[in-house]
This record gives structure tokens, sequence and C-alpha cells, in this order.
């Protein structure tokens, strides 16, 4: 058995091994990247060469030029250029080769570049440009897009665009090869925006469109046509805030969005605080200790990470830059921000609490990743981790080291820290062990990888993108594209805190579960509902996980703050109307002081509260039968009638003797009771199911939001092409099952207190408090003009999810019955009965057609909100 246990044991190491051994050889893939030469296509003449720009005069060009602003959260530009170059030209038949190809990006260049601006960072290209070939004449299409999204001068096809403090200035400029070519057509739409500037004088003019025809050789620089446009405030207020130069905007965004992580520290310590005072049972349980004080302790963390991440980063630099002169010269340096992001990863793997070899471990990257970002000169680095120029193959592969190593210490945070939290609140079994290194540090090394590996190809495309046009065959090409790569690194690195910490919530709710579920296995009061505690944890929690946030309005952050005040607000003032309409809080007739039914009901009567429950169907069933000339049956009308009468009436809690029974209010049966009561005998039971329920249902929803997302036009491209956009994918579509499972929990939590008879009214209360805080957003939206995104989907998908966990949650009620009945609707029928069945299955398909009305309406052509 020994060598049996000995041979096992060899056996997982070697798979360890294996795992670490192809993490290692995937991440020097990674780290050797730089060392590879550019590949060279060279096949003809240099970029050098002349351009033949005498041969081109008979070329005809028309240029387009459309803007869209009302409706956009930032302004778009997108231009079209058609040139049409006859084939006598040297370089036409170039233009019809393999786009890799030198001759190609030779004769490209000649029609779409200046020599001096070859690298185009801000220009966006749907797909490469169009080439057609006819008998005398090879047209091209270029296509490009802009966004006004910060301040600058920027060179986008044949425009510069300056974006400024005031007016925006369209300057058609023109490459220098084609500036004695035909400009046949210059037209501008200027998607509602007002021109303060024209020249020359347009041939056309209509509501914004303007066209010019037959437009002369400009004279040396000079633009062609020059457009000045005055964007509206939120417009000018978005791009111009993220200007280069010092704006106090940046300092109160900063502020915002970490007051907003702080009042979530701040509300649940408080809770935790508040757990150790009034346990859930007679006496605080250890369980309840363990997990109060990890709550406690994620509370305190995540404001002081905040503080680092957000406010460190972010405002730091500009707070110094406008109240010092000179600044400092090592803010200039990203060093100091990727130093504070180690010390914020290796806090978070300390603060779990790991076994000493992670901690080790986790040591010892950080201080490798720290000595790299303090002293870069040690790694033939310069000061400032990166550069434009003279970066070394060697330097490279440090930065991806630094990256993988900053990247492994943030994963490493939240994977013990989930861990941590679902073991001591008791969402795992009290044996599972700690996770050791061996078991930890492979799984991370993998992702980290994969993470790393996206983000390498992700820099490499924007490289690719922006220097589509440049020579490769200089020997300064493959210089400055490793100095590229190597900035993108630095970058990576400084960008990995934030991008962590933005999913921290994450952590949050699944404290603040596993303090719920703490409670609810300490001994609890005979007719267990949610405490004011509770209900307190599941205010902090629908506004961290399930409430729809605004990011920002015209770039602004600094009301974050107010959507966590507003979403806590949504859920009492649900639980304030429920107060006054659920039906466990009516109070029960015939005398004075009758206590409310949620005090008269204990978890132990559940199952008799059922039967009657069940007792009462029969007995309506079987005097509608009556009514429709069924005759009486074995039972009189009389004795149903008399029946009917005593499960109307209640049992006291305490009962004595002759105590004269009190009954039920006129309005509410045993059925309405029990379905108020839930599938289980304890309101966290109740939660959990609706949770599981809300998430099964919520898949197709999830895959909806997220290809609605990243499926309209340019949303891939904007969005999903950057360092971190296929893991935002990925999480997308996990934050939107955590969105559908966390509202189902809050639905189970509170189902005894929500207002309505049955659970759509619950679900439809639920949704009304989601959808006021969205009508919130989408007032701020229209305020300032902005895009409302799938605000409509979400909220449809959100009512529909929701009934059809509350439509499960009460055939689960009675699932003692199922047995009796072919499948789950006919039992629905049975519990509704007839004709609230109907109403209920005209209800669910208004929701059906309600979602997919929306959804063709937002897919639409002629959508007015994208």
């Amino acid at each position: 058995m020994r060598r049996a246990r000995q041979a096992g044991g060899s056996g997982s190491r070697g798979l360890r091994g294996i795992g670490l051994r192809c993490a290692a050889v995937l991440l020097a893939a990674l780290v050797c990247w730089g060392w590879w030469p550019a590949r060279s296509d060279a096949v003809g003449v240099s970029s050098a060469d002349d351009c033949h720009a005498a041969q081109l005069t008979a070329a005809g060009t028309d240029v387009k030029l459309r803007l869209g602003n009302h409706d956009h959260t930032v302004p778009e530009a997108i231009g079209v250029l058609t040139v049409r170059v006859p084939t006598s030209w040297p370089y036409a038949d170039d233009l019809l080769l393999s786009e890799n190809s030198e001759p190609y990006r030779r004769a490209m260049r000649c029609l779409l570049r200046e020599p001096q601006s070859m690298k185009r960072p801000e220009e966006w290209r749907t797909h490469s440009p169009r080439v057609k070939a006819e008998a005398s004449w090879v047209e091209v299409r270029y296509e490009t897009l802009f966004q006004f999204h910060q301040g600058g001068k920027f060179t986008v096809g044949p425009w510069e665009m300056d974006v400024l403090k005031g007016d925006w200035a369209l300057k058609l400029v023109p490459p220098q090869a084609l500036r004695g070519a035909h400009w046949n057509r210059v037209e501008i739409d200027l998607g509602g925006l007002g021109a303060s500037k024209v020249s020359p004088r347009p041939s056309t003019a209509n509501n914004g469109h303007l066209v010019w025809t037959g437009l002369g050789k400009p004279a040396a620089r000079d633009p062609m046509v020059t457009v000045q446009v005055l964007p509206p405030w939120q417009r000018a207020w978005a791009a111009t805030g993220k200007t280069p130069e010092p704006e106090p905007m940046l300092v109160v965004n900063a502020a915002g969005v970490t007051t907003w992580w702080v009042g979530t520290s701040i509300a649940i310590v408080w809770a935790a605080l508040w757990a150790r005072r009034q346990p859930a049972g007679p006496q605080l349980t250890e369980l309840e200790k363990s997990s109060s004080t990890a709550l406690w302790r994620w509370g305190l963390l995540k404001a002081a990470l905040g503080v680092m991440v957000l406010l460190l980063y972010k405002a730091m630099q500009k707070t110094a830059e406008a109240v010092t002169h000179p600044t400092p010269g090592w803010l200039d340096y990203r060093n100091w921000q990727v130093l504070i992001g180690i010390l914020a990863s290796w806090l978070l793997v300390v603060s779990a609490r790991p076994r000493k070899s992670v901690l080790l471990a986790a040591s010892l990257v950080a201080a490798g990743a720290g000595l790299v970002a303090a002293v870069p000169s040690l790694f033939g680095l310069p000061p400032q981790l990166a550069t434009p120029i003279s970066m070394t193959d060697a330097g490279f592969s440090v930065l991806v080291a630094l990256a993988a190593a900053t990247e492994w210490l943030w994963l490493a945070g939240f994977a013990l820290w989930a861990w941590m939290l679902t073991q001591e609140g008791g969402l795992l079994r009290p044996t599972a062990a700690p996770w050791r290194l061996r078991r930890l540090g492979p799984a991370l090394a993998s992702v980290t990888v994969l993470l790393l590996g996206w983000a390498v190809w992700a820099s490499e495309y924007t490289w690719q993108r922006v220097n589509w046009l440049r020579d490769r065959t200089t020997p300064a090409y493959h210089v400055d594209h490793v100095a590229y790569l190597s900035q993108n690194l630095a970058s990576v690195a400084y960008q990995i805190p934030t991008w962590y910490y933005a999913h921290a919530w994450v952590l949050t709710g699944l404290a603040i579960v596993a303090l719920l579920r703490a409670r609810d296995l300490a001994p609890t009061v005979p007719y267990a509902s949610p405490t004011p505690l509770d209900r307190l944890l599941l205010a902090v929690f629908f506004a961290v996980v399930v409430a729809w946030r605004q990011n920002s309005y015209a770039g602004s952050q600094a009301l974050a703050v107010l959507w966590l005040v507003l979403d806590i607000a949504a859920l009492y003032g649900l639980l304030a109307v429920g107060q006054r309409w659920s039906v466990l809080t009516q109070h029960l007739e015939g005398g004075e002081g009758s206590p409310q039914l949620s005090e008269s009901i204990t978890e132990t009567e559940r199952s008799d509260l059922i039967a009657r429950a069940r007792r009462y169907r029969e007995l309506t069933a079987a005097l509608r039968s009556m009514e429709h000339g069924g005759g009486e049956g074995p039972l009189s009308r009389h004795a149903v009638e008399k029946e009917l009468s005593r499960l109307h009436r209640w049992r006291p809690v305490t009962g004595g003797g002759g105590a004269p029974r009190p009954w039920l209010p006129v309005e509410i049966t045993v059925v309405d009771v029990a379905l108020s009561w839930g599938p289980h005998a304890k309101w966290w039971d109740n939660a959990r199911r609706a949770a599981a329920l809300a998430a099964a249902f919520g898949l197709p929803g999830s895959i909806l939001m997220v290809w609605m997302d990243y499926s309209q036009q340019f949303a891939w491209m904007r969005r999903g092409l950057y360092i971190f956009g296929a893991p935002d994918v990925v999480w997308s579509f996990i934050r939107w099952e955590l969105v559908w499972a966390g509202a189902g929990l809050v639905l189970g939590a509170l189902w005894r207190l929500l207002p309505g008879r049955r659970g759509p009214a619950r679900a439809l209360g639920l949704v009304v408090a989601y959808a006021l805080l969205i009508g919130l957003g989408l007032l701020g939206n229209l305020i300032t003009d902005q895009e409302i995104g799938n605000i409509a989907v979400g909220g449809s998908l959100m009512l529909l999810i929701l009934t059809l966990t509350s439509l499960s949650m009460d055939v689960y009620t009675f699932r003692p019955e199922r047995r009796f009945w072919p499948n789950r609707v006919g039992q629905l029928l049975a519990i509704y009965q007839i004709r609230g069945f109907s109403a209920q299955v005209a209800y669910v398909l208004v929701q059906v057609i309600a979602v997919l009305t929306i959804f063709g309406f937002f897919r639409g052509s002629d959508a007015r909100f994208k």
C-alpha cells in the first residue's frame, strides 16, 4: 500500500510538474517574443522612392465625413476616402497585391500618408482598404473611424482633428502625392453639431450637411477645407476632461469613485460590528464570529486598497501638478504607481492568511517585481520602465516578467480571499483544507499566461493597426516595435491593479453571503425571517451586486457615491411597502391585539400549513364544480363551506383550552399564506433556491446581453481589442450570471416580506425597485444626451427571469404533490386554479413579447438609443 501511495503521489506530482512546465514554456514564449526579428517583405523599391506624384494629377478623389453626436457618450467621426488612380501610375498594379507585401504598403503610403504621419494611434479601421480594378482605373476605398474622447491634435485619414476646449476644428489636409489630384466632391455631415466657421464657402449646405465640388489645388500645407464646430457642453466636457494637461475633473472623478468603494466598506464594516453585538441566536457562534470578522477585515482592506489603487493612481499626479511648481520629476514615471500596485496585491495575499509556502512565494514574487519597478536600471531598463525609443529585447523580457508577477499576485490575492470567505462563512465543508502552493501555483500560473498572452497579442494587434503602412525593411522598424510592446507591457503592469479592483465587488458580495449563511446556521428565533441586520446586509448586497449603476455622465464620475445611497434606499423603500401590503404582515382578525401572520407560524408547522392549503384547494375546486352543475357529490355544499370556514380559522401559537381562535383576513386564504411562506422552512433556504433558479433561467439572458454589448457596429473594435478585451468578454457573461443569481437571492431572502400574494407579484415589486434606479440613470443619460445602451433589454430580462423564478418557487412550495401531476405546468394550474393560471400565462407571454420587441428595436438600424 505504501508503494501504491508513493506511486500515486509521484503521479500527481508528475501531473503538477507537467502543468508547471507547460505554464513555464508558455511564459517563456512570451518572454522571448521580443527576440524574434521583424519579418521582412522587401520585394521591390524602398519606401524612400518617389511616389511619382506628377502621374497622379489625373487621379480623382471623393471624401465623406459623418459625425455621430446625438445619443453618443463619445462623439464619433466616420470618414471615407475614395481614390481612383490611373493604371499608368507605376504603383497602380501594386495595390492589387497582398497586404503583407512591401510594394502594396509603398503604394498605399503614397495615397494615404505623409512621411511624418505614418503612425496613427487614434485612427481605427473597420477593415482594410477596398481595392477594385477597372480597365483604366484602380479604385481604393479607405474607411476610418475616430472618437472625440480626449483633447489634442490627431490625424485620421486625410483629416486633422483639433479637439480643443472651445471649438473643434476639422481640416482636410490631403497627402502630398494627391494634392494635385482632382478633388471631385468633399462632403461633411455634422450630425447635429453647429458650425462656427467654414472655409471655403461650400457649394451646397443643408441643415449641417456641407458639400464642396470642384475644389482647386491647395497651396503648400494649407488645408483644402476647414470647419470649426461648436460641441455641446456634455461632449466638450467629456473630451477635454482627458487632456494631458492638469485637470481638476480627473481628481474629482477619482475621488467620486473612491467614495463609492469606501462607502460600501463603511456599510459592511458597520454590519460586521453589528453582527458581533446582535447574533442571530441566543449566543454568538464561532461561525458567526469568524464570518463577521472576515467581513470586517475585508471592508477595511477594500477601503485601503481603494485609496491606494484609485486615489493614488489617478489623483496624486494631477494634484501634485496643480499645487507644486515645478512638479517632481518622479511623478512623470509609472514606477511608483506599479510599486503601489505590487504592494496592494501583496497586502491582499497576506491579509488572506495563506499557508507559509504561499506567503513565501508571494513575498518573493512581490520583492522581485518591486525591485524591477524601484530600481529599473539594475535590469537595463530606463527610469520610466519603457520609452518610445532605445528599448532592448532583454528589457522587453524583463517587462514581461514584471507584468506576469503583478498579474499572478492579484490573481492569488483574489483566489485566497474567495477561498477564505467561503470557508469562514460555512459555504464550504469545514474539512476543506487551505490551498497549498503546489495546487494554487500551477492553476494561477496557467491563468496568468492566458491573460498575459492576450495582452501581448492585443498589443501586437494595436501595433499593426497603428503602423500597418510603415516600411518593415528598415532597422528602425524592429527597434520601434520592441519599444512599443515594452511600453504596452509597462502599461499592463500599471493597469492590472485597477482592473482587478474594479471586480472586487464580487468578494464583497461573497463576504455578505457568507455572513448571512453563518447566521442561518446559528440557532434562530422560532419564526425565522430576515432580521434588521439581515435586511441591511441584503440591501448592501443589492446595491453592490444587483443594481444597475451608471458609470459616468459627460465623463464625470463625481456622483458615483450617490448610487450607493439610492440603491440601498430603493430596497428599504420596497420593504416599507411590504410592511404594509405583504401577506405575512397582516394581522389576524377576531380580537384586540391580534398578532401578525408571521408571528403565528413556526418552521415546524410548515408541513401542516401545506396540508391545509392543499385541502383548501380541493374544497374550492369541489365548490366550483357544484356551481357548474356537477352535483354535490359525497359532501354537501353546506359541509364544504363549513370546512372552508374551519380552515380559515387560525390556531394560536400558544394554544390554551377554550381560547378563541382568530381567523384570517377576508382577502387572504390559507393558500396565500403557504405561498408567502415559501417552499422551505427557513428564509435562507428560500434565498438559496431562488438564486439557483434565477441563475439557470438567466443563462440565455446572459448570452443575449453579452452578444448585444459586442455585436453593435464598432463595439468589438472599441472595447474588445485591447489588453483586457477577451477577459472582459468572459467576465461580462459571469457578471450577468451573478446579477441574475444575486437578484434571485434577494427575492428569496425577502420572500416573506415582499408585497403580493403570489410569486410574480413579489418579483414585480423587486423589479420595480430595480427599474426606478434605471429610470434615474436614464434621466441622467437624457440630460447629457449620451447613449442609453442596453438598459431597457436588461430591465425586461430581469422581470422575465424573476417572474419565472417566482413561478418555480410557488410550484416547489407544493412539491409533495409533484408525483400526482404529469408536469409542472399542470401542477401550477392546480395551485393558481384555471382563471389565475390563464392570467399568469398571459403575463409571462407579454413579458417574452416585450423582451423580443425591445430587443428588435435596439437591434434595428433606425433605433434611436444604442
